[in-house]
């Protein structure tokens, strides 16, 4: 039978602390990075994605009517 060896002053498990593998694994996928942008480049970055989505729904809609639909 072995001893199991019981260290001092070991801090106490948080429930609200990630444990190592979870935050080595976060840092190994870059997936999870988040990307710093500021909020001036995000609405710019808004208005772009709008303007490119609205010219491909006029640009359908005029295929359609020249097809006769």
């Amino acid at each position: 039978m072995t001893m199991i060896r019981i260290k001092r002053n070991k801090p106490q498990i948080s429930a609200d602390t990630k444990s190592f593998r979870e935050i080595r694994r976060i840092h190994l996928n870059r997936t999870f990075m988040p990307i710093k942008i500021g909020a001036i480049v995000g609405y710019i970055i808004l208005g772009m994605l709008s303007a490119s989505t609205s010219m491909f729904g006029i640009l359908i809609g005029a295929f359609f009517r020249v097809a006769g639909f």
